[in-house]
């Protein structure tokens, strides 16, 4: 039974933590899924994108790129049985529809890696990139494969910033597909960081402001994120809604 409290929490501070929401043996099979995409990923599965990251945008387009430069995967759930079972999860579902409605979808999937000395990901809004409306329809689930510590680039949030929209963006000149906000002279709280266990989920509400920082350990931290959406919102881009990773509801 989804508690309200947890809706009130979402509500103020625009993410909400669900600890080991799934086990060990569950997270160890996704795992090995993931891992399979990250040793071979020239030769994803048909349909699945992998997405490869260095220090600049020139690095990117290295042909020289290692397997420890494999920063994302994506269209997992459209394309993956073994992924759209995961998605459809009761327990993963219950707090979906407890926070943004009954009947849902998942409207885009990926996996995001940060290898040893992966870089951070600067501040950003879900719904720079998405514009699905009604705004507040649409919420990520960040699925932690790895522990997620402080050491090694966890996610952090900045509470209650969902609550002014999306913000103005300006492109990163140095990494152009990052939407960067401009806050201008708004004054936010501080950002907060959330490191979990692995199994642990953090749910986000797409205009809240999030950042991971540089990955200063020798080991990987992984995780998979399903963007859910209510069945009915649409993104003013129409070809993301003619993507949508699965329909649930």
């Amino acid at each position: 039974m989804f508690d309200p409290a947890l809706k009130k929490n979402y509500d103020r501070d625009g993410f909400l933590i669900a600890e080991a929401l799934f086990d060990k043996s569950e997270i160890n099979e996704i795992r090995r899924r993931i891992d399979t995409l990250i040793a071979d990923p020239d030769h994803p599965p048909e349909g699945v994108t992998i997405g490869r990251e260095g220090k600049t945008a020139g690095d990117r387009q290295a042909s020289q790129a290692r397997d420890d430069s494999v920063r994302s995967a994506a269209f997992l759930v459209r394309f993956l049985p073994f992924f759209q079972d995961f998605a459809r999860q009761e327990k993963l579902l219950e707090l979906v529809r407890g926070l943004i409605g009954p009947r849902i979808k998942v409207f885009r999937d990926q996996a995001l890696f940060k290898p040893p000395g992966g870089q951070a990901k600067p501040p950003h809004q879900d719904q720079s990139y998405f514009l699905v409306e009604p705004a507040d329809e649409l919420v990520t689930a960040w699925i932690a494969l790895d522990a997620a510590t402080t050491e090694n680039g966890c996610m952090c949030y900045v509470p209650g910033s969902h609550r002014h929209g999306v913000f103005p963006i300006d492109k990163d000149p140095e990494r152009p597909v990052h939407h960067v906000p401009d806050t201008g002279d708004l004054a936010l709280p501080d950002p907060v960081r959330c490191p979990v266990a692995a199994g642990s989920v953090i749910f986000h509400h797409g205009c809240t402001l999030h950042f991971s920082d540089d990955n200063r350990t020798d080991t990987w931290r992984k995780a998979v994120i399903f963007h859910y959406a209510t069945a009915d919102a649409c993104s003013a881009n129409e070809r993301l809604n003619q993507e949508v990773s699965l329909e649930i509801d």
